[in-house]
């Protein structure tokens, strides 16, 4: 069946025959050749540099492309020509753009009106390094910002200040290098340069700085690459567990065999949420390769030694009453309080025959600990390690001795015993004579705390595991090693089927199977593993190399731009 006789079919309602859709979709897919250059003559790279980014407008009328130096561009779709360019719209390269938004080295994000380029509608500053990545959540009215600074912004378009819009930094760690939004803004996808992506689930970009306040997926990815617990690590476990409801964390690190990704450097989700499509590159920058992963939540974790979440929030409840024992006077009614729930996690877990927990095991910090006894100066509290410190080492303020020694002080002297015992207490005497004079310090001062005489208390739990990460590569490919140091941005099609992928001077078409079905139809196996993408067709269709591609959300059309500024338009021929 030819293509018109397929649509009139479609439009009069006759059923489908099974396989007759991705018949059509090869056959247009297949004959995409290019049909016009951005242009012939008046492209100049002294002028434009090189095309980093496309972006189509949401109903695929508008192309904007964001150059080298400093331009944007904005094309009418059905006429391949520019409406509109900006010269000068940012201070250095423009690295991404969106309909209303652009961002650029210059570190900052400025958002346009369509219908009146001349002028700025708002310039945002807060990133401290290269911007390069724009996001909007239409669920939140926000806009998401990265840049290499490490930092994820949103800004809220229903504020307005005299400097710009109202922004708050809801996540931070080292690598950071893309991240992007499904399209109804349920997961936030996280590429980094340590060989790692980081999926969080259930987004809620309100609550996400306080949901993942001091995590550091780096220390975790270390932690399990080394198989050895890490105490500060450690303490996020929760947020990987099924109980996290909102902004629950996912780590992916499997990648093809002989594929050593270090920097995963482009990243595009699927149009219906399904995957993500990233770009690798090795750490001697010896090889590259694209990939295909499962962002989709799955009904169990394909983790290695599979906890029960019940018992860790019991180990975790031990931990914290455990520390609080340790810290109080037995003769305190907080220490019996606390004594008299421990007892009856212990009674419970070792009903059913598990074994021993030391505290060892456990994350030592107490800082989190909501002391109910310890209400004490910030300012003297961020200074208790280093009072530490210098006790040790013999430096020691007059206070100090005075308190060691038993004899009366000030308020502040007060202040600053029990913050250097708790420092103490945090990272342990070296030996008896420092147990004996900071227990002696407790003591007559008269607090409720004191160095516990034992080094660990033995409790009933199961034991903290490291947590494993699931298997989610779906496909994968090898790509030509050319053009190191310049990141390639691939893109799906509008239904899904097709990437484009940069290749050399030109670009390959890419499907998940020779029938070019959707992923859905096409998925293998659960003990099949990953597959190999399957190549549709190979252009040679520029003069330098590609480094931005994008298919137009409406029609069966591609746009693909490189590093001398040349855009081509490419579509299907009839």
């Amino acid at each position: 069946m030819g293509l018109f006789s397929w649509l009139e079919s479609r439009n009069r309602g006759f059923q489908q025959r099974i396989g007759e859709t991705d018949r059509i979709w090869k056959s247009l897919y297949s004959t995409i050749e290019p049909s016009d250059v951005w242009a012939k003559q008046n492209v100049s790279n002294h002028l434009w540099g090189g095309v980093y980014n496309l972006e189509f407008s949401p109903d695929g009328s508008i192309l904007v492309a964001a150059c080298e130096k400093r331009s944007i561009v904005l094309f009418a779709t059905n006429t391949f020509k520019e409406t509109k360019i900006i010269r000068q719209a940012h201070s250095d390269c423009v690295n991404c753009v969106k309909t209303f938004a652009s961002c650029s080295d210059d570190c900052s994000v400025v958002l346009w009106d369509v219908r009146n380029l001349k002028t700025r509608l708002k310039t945002l500053r807060g990133h401290s390094n290269w911007v390069k990545n724009i996001e909007y959540s239409k669920k939140d009215n926000l806009i998401v910002t990265s840049g290499f600074d490490g930092s994820i912004f949103t800004w809220d378009i229903n504020s307005s200040t005299e400097s710009g819009l109202l922004y708050k930094n809801v996540f931070h760690t080292t690598g950071l290098m893309r991240c992007r939004l499904t399209p109804d803004a349920s997961k936030l996808v996280i590429c980094t340069t340590g060989g790692y992506m980081i999926i969080i689930h259930d987004l809620n970009l309100e609550t996400l700085a306080e949901d993942l306040a001091g995590f550091r997926p780096n220390l975790h990815r270390l932690m399990q690459l080394g198989r050895q617990l890490i105490p500060f690590a450690s303490r996020f476990h929760h947020l990987f567990l099924r109980s996290q409801r909102t902004n629950r964390v996912e780590l992916v690190s499997d990648f093809p065999e002989g594929n050593d990704a270090e920097v995963i450097s482009s990243l595009q989700i699927h149009p219906h949420g399904w995957c993500a499509l990233s770009r690798n590159i090795s750490y001697d920058e010896s090889s590259e390769f694209t990939c295909v992963h499962d962002i989709q939540d799955i009904e169990d974790d394909d983790v290695e030694e599979v906890e029960d979440e019940e018992d860790i929030e019991k180990v975790l409840d031990c931990t914290i009453i455990e520390r609080r024992l340790r810290i109080l006077r037995p003769d305190s009614a907080l220490y019996r309080r606390y004594a008299a729930r421990l007892r009856a996690i212990r009674q419970e877990t070792t009903a059913r025959g598990e074994g021993q927990v030391t505290s060892e095991d456990m994350h030592p910090d107490i800082w989190e600990i909501q002391w109910p006894l310890m209400n004490r100066n910030t300012h003297q509290m961020n200074s208790t390690h280093s009072r530490l410190e210098r006790f040790r080492s013999g430096i020691v303020p007059e206070e100090a001795r005075a308190a060691a020694a038993g004899g009366s002080g000030t308020s502040a002297t007060a202040e600053m015993r029990v913050a250097t015992v708790a420092a103490a207490m945090i990272a342990g005497p070296r030996n008896e004579t420092e147990r004996s004079v900071l227990e002696d310090m407790v003591v007559d001062s008269g607090e409720e705390f004191v160095m516990p005489r034992e080094e660990h208390v033995l409790m009933s739990s199961k034991r903290r595991r490291i947590h494993q990460n699931a298997k989610r590569m779906l496909y994968y490919i090898e790509e030509p090693n050319i053009g190191k140091r310049f990141i390639k941005e691939l893109c799906f099609s509008s239904d899904g089927r097709v990437i484009c992928s940069p290749y050399g001077y030109g670009i390959r078409l890419l499907t998940f199977n020779r029938d070019c079905s959707e992923l859905s139809s096409c998925m293998g196996g659960p003990d099949e593993g990953a597959l190999k993408l399957t190549e549709l067709k190979v252009m040679k269709c520029h003069s330098d190399i590609v480094v931005s591609t994008k298919f137009n959300p409406r029609l069966p059309l591609l746009v693909t731009g490189c590093l001398n500024g040349k855009i081509v338009w490419l579509q299907p021929v009839l």
